[in-house]
């Protein structure tokens, strides 16, 4: 059901993948999506879907929704024949392509981006270029400020004080706080925190004999129950069943 496409080159700093999820079957299937940062926008070409099964969050068909950073876990359901096409952006990307503050759209389901639905019903399958060529028209690079900042934090694997974090590229803490809320949606530390999850979870899958409590220490955590209780916020599992994917 689900395929990633790769963007144009010269989207590529900005564009982590195009994506589809397609089913002609009247099944329902329910899928949990994890936080990576990200924000996305998914274009619903098929029957109305729930985004966020919990919430009863409902995606009209022919609507083009935008999914804010997530720093939760969210179960998916698609009740039936399923048609989305979404593009997700890397961290902080987004304001390069739309002038919309993310303040207040973490964890968020909002409608937006109509423009695109017409463009991708009349492209079909052929929609690559179609959003290659939105998006490089739209292209600002007004977030590329922010792209090693976001960096910075992926080369210490969320572990970093965020008043270091500030220094280390000439800002202070309450300018980083603001940069983050405008081109994220959410703080440096929650962004932190998450890069940080995803850099516990490669580490348990590629080494699944580690000791939870070595890995807690490592990663910055207090203890072993901080690490329990962050992962299972993540991921709604326990660390130990992160070594099957």
């Amino acid at each position: 059901m689900y395929r990633q496409y790769k963007p144009h080159p010269l989207l590529e700093p900005y564009i982590d993948a195009y994506w589809t999820v397609i089913s002609s079957t009247g099944s329902a299937s329910v899928s949990r999506i994890l936080p990576d940062g990200c924000v996305d926008i998914i274009c619903n070409l098929g029957d109305a879907a729930v985004g966020d099964a919990e919430q009863n969050e409902r995606m009209a068909s022919e609507k083009a929704y935008l999914i804010g950073t997530m720093t939760h876990y969210t179960d998916s359901c698609q009740p039936g024949p399923t048609h989305l096409v979404g593009i997700r952006f890397k961290p902080a990307a987004f304001n390069s392509f739309y002038r919309l503050p993310l303040l207040d759209t973490a964890d968020n389901c909002i409608e937006f981006g109509q423009e695109l639905v017409p463009l991708l019903l009349r492209a079909g399958d052929n929609f690559i270029p179609v959003l290659d060529k939105y998006l490089l028209e739209r292209n600002t690079h007004a977030s590329r400020d922010m792209l090693p900042i976001i960096d910075t934090l992926h080369r210490h694997q969320g572990v970093i004080r965020i008043g270091d974090l500030a220094r280390t590229h000439f800002l202070t803490p309450r300018q980083l706080e603001r940069q983050f809320l405008k081109h994220t949606g959410v703080s440096p530390k929650a962004f932190a925190n998450i890069v940080r999850y995803q850099a516990v979870q490669r580490h348990i899958r590629s080494k699944p004999g580690s000791s939870l409590l070595q890995i807690a220490y490592d990663y910055g955590y207090y203890d072993h129950a901080h690490l329990t209780n962050e992962i299972r916020k993540y991921t709604g599992k326990a660390p130990s069943s992160l070594v099957t994917k």
